[in-house]
């Protein structure tokens, strides 16, 4: 196929077939007098004519052709003169069929031929009027000027089937009486195919002919140019694709953007679009700690006690607490948080660190059995007459499961000092012992000894050193 500049398919095609055409020329005369064929006299020979076109298909037309003007012989005597009205009926052979040149070339050449009658008559009375048939031949190019009007040059040659229109016959001579007109004109669509929506898409190919749109489209509207059509697309006023419908997915998450609560950041379907960074299951939008998995109760924060508040602001964060006491917890319920309670188990005083106070009865029984409490001379062995203080302390310890002693030894400071040290942790271990056998725990009681390093008073006399010999008994809930 042989190319010439694209102009778009102006002209008469499938949608288009029916145009009229009005053409103006001049014509030319070749007969028994003289050819005048390459003689034209423009502004004196001069015709006009009228055309129907009807389009078959891309190669070839059917078209009438009418034309009226004034044959003659220029500027000869004897010559002739007479009018003439042209009635030629052609198939014409167009070259831009898409296969020679393109359908939409700019310059559209074509031949054509046919059968025709003429009529001349008036001016020269010598020549009688007279209706002749003629084979017309044509060639000419036509011009597309906008999608319903076409320039057209061409030149018709008619041969006529006799030698009479000039009043001379010859039988034996082989020219007929013949002649030519060149036109230029223009040609207009008659009809055209309709186009209800006015969009340029024409209805029968128009897949929304009652809808402006455009030919990208098969004419159905496509108002964010995305491709897709409004009446496909879930969201006609935002340019998306086709795998959504027609949406945006501006974060790629395959969430479209009207379903995404967080359409500029990629997450999952399970949080409406949004992500969870740490896969706690809160979207990062709620999580005041998206980069640590945490839980729902504390914003996504950790809250490793599962007390409900979270590490950064928990006192205690691997003891479940309260926030009352900023996430440390208080066992006893005693308003004294576990860690700086002594007795975290019993409800206690603060000026007794958390512990409870001991009954003060017990306390006075206490100050008896340790008045009472005494020693063979340089020995751990308990005097019998302080047993039975000893057994009331048993029954006191017994009383109360949550009672601790504690058994300090002291001595003065004569003798080696190793000697008062074991002497001391003796007395205080046969105290407990006593105790043990009473049926008390071993791990309710401590006992130790301190030989001379923890006196009362002063070892220079006989009634300080007197009460330097103790063993002291301490008892309390911790």
């Amino acid at each position: 196929m042989i190319g010439i500049t694209s102009f778009g398919v102006y002209g008469q095609n499938s949608d288009s077939k029916t145009w009229i055409s009005l053409n103006i020329g001049t014509h030319q005369y070749d007969g028994d007098f003289t050819n005048e064929i390459f003689k034209p006299e423009v502004y004196t020979d001069v015709s006009v004519g009228l055309g129907v076109h009807r389009y078959l298909n891309n190669t070839f037309d059917l078209n009438y052709e009418f034309n009226y003007g004034s044959l003659d012989t220029d500027n000869m005597d004897p010559g002739f003169r007479k009018l003439f009205l042209s009635n030629n009926l052609m198939i014409d052979f167009n070259l831009a069929n898409d296969i020679i040149f393109k359908k939409d070339a700019f310059v559209r050449p074509f031949i054509g031929a046919g059968y025709g009658v003429s009529y001349f008559f008036g001016k020269n009375n010598s020549i009688s009027d007279e209706l002749y048939q003629e084979i017309p031949i044509q060639a000419g190019f036509e011009f597309p000027v906008s999608e319903g009007a076409v320039l057209e040059i061409k030149s018709t040659y008619n041969r006529t089937l006799t030698d009479g229109l000039d009043g001379e016959s010859n039988v034996d001579r082989k020219d007929h009486d013949d002649f030519v007109i060149h036109s230029i004109g223009l040609k207009f669509r008659l009809s055209g195919p309709k186009d209800s929506d006015k969009d340029g898409v024409k209805d029968k190919v128009d897949a929304c002919p009652e809808i402006p749109g455009s030919a990208a489209s098969n004419g159905c509207p496509d108002n964010d140019g995305d491709g897709i059509i409004n009446s496909q697309d879930l969201c006609p006023d935002v340019a998306g694709t086709a795998e959504n419908r027609g949406c945006a997915d501006s974060d790629g998450d395959s969430i479209v953007d009207f379903e995404d609560a967080c359409p500029n950041i990629a997450g999952s379907l399970e949080f409406q679009g949004c992500a969870d960074k740490d896969g706690d299951k809160i979207p990062d939008g709620e999580d005041l700690c998206p980069e640590v998995r945490g839980t729902s109760a504390t914003d996504g924060c950790p809250d490793d006690d599962g007390d409900g508040i979270k590490n950064s602001v928990d006192l205690c964060p691997a003891f479940a607490g309260t926030a009352e006491f900023g996430g440390c917890p208080d066992s006893d319920g005693d308003g004294i948080i576990d860690k700086q309670d002594d007795c975290p188990a019993l409800k206690g005083i603060k000026p007794n660190k958390g512990c409870p106070e001991v009954n003060a009865e017990v306390k006075r029984k206490l100050d008896v059995i340790f008045q009472n409490l005494l020693f063979a001379t340089n020995s751990a062995n308990i005097d019998p007459t302080s047993l039975d203080d000893l057994d009331e302390l048993v029954k006191i310890m017994s009383e109360d499961d949550d009672l601790r002693l504690s058994i300090e030894g002291h001595t003065d400071n004569r003798g080696n000092n190793d000697y008062n040290l074991e002497l001391s942790r003796l007395r205080a271990e046969a105290v407990k012992q006593h105790l043990v056998n009473g049926g008390i725990s071993a791990s309710r009681i401590k006992a130790v000894g301190y030989g001379e390093t923890r006196p009362l008073t002063t070892n220079d006399t006989a009634n300080g050193r007197l009460k330097n010999r103790r063993v002291e008994l301490n008892i309390s809930y911790k």
